[in-house]
């Protein structure tokens, strides 16, 4: 292939200005390949959670039913539903051609060396119908057709097999105390990191579970509820009948509760970010723009300072310019020529642009909890499209004010050519906005991580320190085996107080919620979220009483399991407010009731308000029942001190494996659970290494905080002190540069120039 002159003038130009400027040009190529590859990896992030569960086959017919309950007056939507909903609905829209109930839970698989715990998903046999996973092994159309099937995920079936040529194999598993022995029918292929449901395994919901509460009541959220229609065109007029559908179909009761008036249809694809503004999640749409801004803005930083540095080598070019315009060189001949230049100094940088790319993915995912794998396919043509564009973008400038020199004028001068005043104006501004791009991005880490550290150490109304959990200890058996269970945990040493509850902090464990009112007052009814605990529970806690007294079993009212009437409650401060008592005092000794089962209840003590759940949202105001018996979803909490926490987690194990043999055994600290509050935004606040605006960065922390109930003060410190620091940088640049300049020969500065 012949090259035309301008080819090889240009590159010719521009293997010159590498060799004679080895420095100059590994800066622009490093630069220019970091920029590219920041924005290219923050692209790659932010296509990976704006296509969740999109790679599924009609992803975009699938929809999840969620339940919309309304408390004065205002809308809340919940991402479960009641399973009682499943047969209606089906019977009520014939659109609806596969549907699905999905209830996820905890089982224990019993090995002939082991007992380990895994999550299972509990499915209708139309799931896969309705939800086409793919199988690497076994027949989609019959693998959950049998009571005793279970189909495994590929890394499950070789964990527990070895291998994933695992048909016809047994596993036997333990749920809710009841042992069974399942027959492997399929084996999931590999599902990306993407998707809103990751099954450990598939299993058939069975007849036990069928006569359960969660299946049986309408007030009672079982798991999803998944189905599939006909066509997208079906969705809006079933939307539009749910209203009806539910004064046809749920008790008067429940619904003057509040609960269960309206329902909503979400289409798959958008549950991901959905499911993180109803709290089921920590997705943002916010925070996944705000990292493709940042990738974006990083690598027009990178294009300012090729600018930059391309003006500033220019002014050293100005007597080249001049002699090719003398020899008869025109404009658009140095035009193409510097352009060329710049595309090719794009080109270069492509190479360790791909090499950054490689290394920082498995860094990113482990930073920021994805899984992004990275598509060459769609990458490569996106950095060749991304290279040109970058190269034209940085060369113009340059090529046009280089191309601009006259030739006579320059030559002429006894001094070096200089930008003009526009010239320096706009050189001047590009440097100011790649310090406002450093200062800002520096504001933005500093922002997050000093959030991620208010949300660690912040006061939740509870010692979370030599804190202990066991979850759903109603699996070992009956009360009176729970009951011998805990007190056995008693007997460990360092072991200081064990008491039974519901709801474990950072949304683990069961909860529940319900309207209650005064006696006195029942037009007032605030939705609180309730537990049943047992003896020493908010000595387990580190609870403070206001007002009132707590729990003593010398007064039998204050046992549900003791007699009928009027039991014992204790409130929190938030209850004793909403329930419209002016001081915890005024609570003492007034009536109230729970809607749900018109309960009456005494309140006998108000208790200091705990935060059990994510900074993100606000709590509920919680309320507090006694039962010496535990109940069902009961969990247990450990409190110690003065010895490690593996050795009391040791002892606590034994215990339990001497009392349950078959069951797995599980222990959260308090502090491993409240971790998941902060340290996804706080790996997060590490990712930002690029530049932004600090007007930007202003606007995006403040949007950011506002999705904590609570959050630090946006204070203007935060960029005083990077400002003051950039400063400080700037100052030390110029001082060592001015030393150098001092200390330099003056016979070697004359022969240079």
């Amino acid at each position: 292939m012949k090259l035309t002159p301008h080819v090889l003038t240009v590159f010719a130009a521009f293997f010159r200005q590498m060799r004679c400027h080895r420095l100059y040009t590994a800066i622009n190529v490093m630069g220019l390949a970091l920029g590219l590859a920041t924005c290219l990896t923050f692209g790659l992030i932010a296509r990976y959670e704006f296509t969740f569960d999109q790679w599924l086959h009609g992803a975009s017919g699938i929809y999840r039913l969620d339940a919309v309950n309304v408390q004065d007056g205002r809308a809340s939507e919940i991402a479960d539903a009641p399973f009682r909903v499943y047969d209606a609905l089906k019977a009520a829209f014939p659109e609806i051609t596969h549907a699905t109930r999905i209830r996820p839970d905890n089982i224990s698989i019993i090995t002939a060396d082991d007992v380990r715990s895994s999550n299972a998903l509990y499915v209708d046999p139309d799931f896969f119908e309705t939800l086409p996973y793919p199988l690497v092994r076994g027949d989609a159309a019959s693998a959950l057709s049998a009571p005793n099937s279970i189909v495994l995920s590929e890394e499950r079936a070789r964990t527990y097999f070895h291998t994933i040529n695992v048909i016809g194999q047994k596993l036997t598993v333990d749920h809710d105390g009841r042992k069974a022995e399942l027959i492997v029918t399929g084996v999931l292929s590999h599902v990306p990191g993407n998707v809103t449901l990751q099954p450990d395994m598939l299993i058939p919901i069975d007849s036990a579970m069928l006569a359960s509460p969660a299946f049986l009541q309408w007030g009672v959220e079982g798991g999803y509820v998944f189905f599939r229609l006909h066509a997208a065109s079906d969705a809006k007029r079933l939307q539009g009948a749910m209203v009806p559908f539910s004064l046809e179909h749920v008790p008067a009761q429940v619904r003057e509760a509040g609960e269960l008036r309206d329902w909503r249809l979400r289409p798959l694809p958008s549950l991901h970010f959905l499911d993180g503004t109803l709290g089921v999640s920590s997705a943002s749409r916010n925070s996944v723009i705000m990292l493709g801004l940042i990738g974006f803005l990083a690598l027009l930083s990178a294009i300012i300072n090729t600018i930059n540095l391309s003006t500033a080598r220019g002014l050293l070019r100005a007597r080249e310019v001049a002699m090719r315009k003398t020899l008869g060189a025109t404009g658009g001949d140095l035009i193409i020529q510097f352009m060329g230049e710049a595309i090719l100094l794009a080109v270069c940088a492509a190479i360790p642009a791909l090499a950054l790319i490689e290394i920082a993915i498995p860094t990113i995912n482990a930073l920021g909890g994805w899984d992004v794998a990275i598509p060459y396919d769609l990458l490569i043509p996106a950095l060749l499209v991304l290279v040109i564009l970058v190269g034209m973008v940085a060369g113009t400038y340059p090529a046009f004010w280089l191309s601009a020199y006259q030739p006579a004028r320059v030559l002429a001068a006894s001094r070096m050519a200089t930008m003009g005043r526009l010239g320096a104006v706009v050189r001047l501004g590009l440097v100011v906005i790649q310090f406002g791009f450093a200062i800002g991005l520096s504001v933005s880490s500093v922002v997050i991580l000093r959030q991620s550290v208010f949300v660690r150490d912040m006061d939740r109304g509870f010692d979370r320190n030599g804190l202990l959990f066991i979850p759903f200890i109603d699996n070992i058996g009956t009360p009176t085996a729970q009951l011998a269970l805990m007190d056995a945990f008693r007997n460990v040493a360092g072991v200081t107080t064990v008491s039974s509850f519901y709801t474990m902090p950072g949304d683990f464990g069961f909860s529940a919620a319900d309207y209650f009112s005064p006696l006195n007052a029942p037009d007032q009814r605030p939705r609180l979220e309730w537990q049943d605990v047992g003896r020493d529970y908010f000595r387990l806690f580190g609870l403070h009483l206001i007002a009132g007294r707590l729990f003593d079993d010398a007064h039998g009212e204050d046992d549900q399991q003791r007699g009928k009437g009027i039991h014992s409650v204790v409130i929190d401060a938030s209850s004793a407010r909403a329930l419209g008592y002016t001081t915890p005092q005024a609570a003492l000794g007034q009536t109230i009731r729970k809607h749900t089962d018109r309960a009456p209840w005494h309140v006998i003590g108000v208790v200091n308000d705990v935060r059990l759940n994510s900074a993100r949202s606000a709590p509920l105001p919680s309320i507090y029942f006694y039962s010496s018996i535990p109940y069902r979803f009961s969990s247990a909490g450990v409190r110690f001190e003065n010895r490690p926490e593996h050795d009391v987690e040791a002892n606590l194990r034994t215990i339990w494996q001497s009392r349950a043999p078959d069951l797995a055994f599980s222990a959260l600290l308090a502090n491993d659970l409240l971790s998941h509050d902060y340290r996804g935004d706080e790996r997060r606040g590490e990712l930002l290494a690029i530049g932004v605006g600090c007007t930007l960065a202003w606007v995006v922390m403040r949007n950011w905080l506002s999705g904590f109930d609570a959050r630090i003060p946006l204070s203007p410190l935060y960029f005083a002190a990077v400002f003051v620091a950039a400063l400080l940088v700037a100052a030390l640049t110029v001082l060592f540069q001015t030393l150098n300049v001092a200390r330099a020969e003056p016979a070697r500065a004359l022969r240079a120039e």
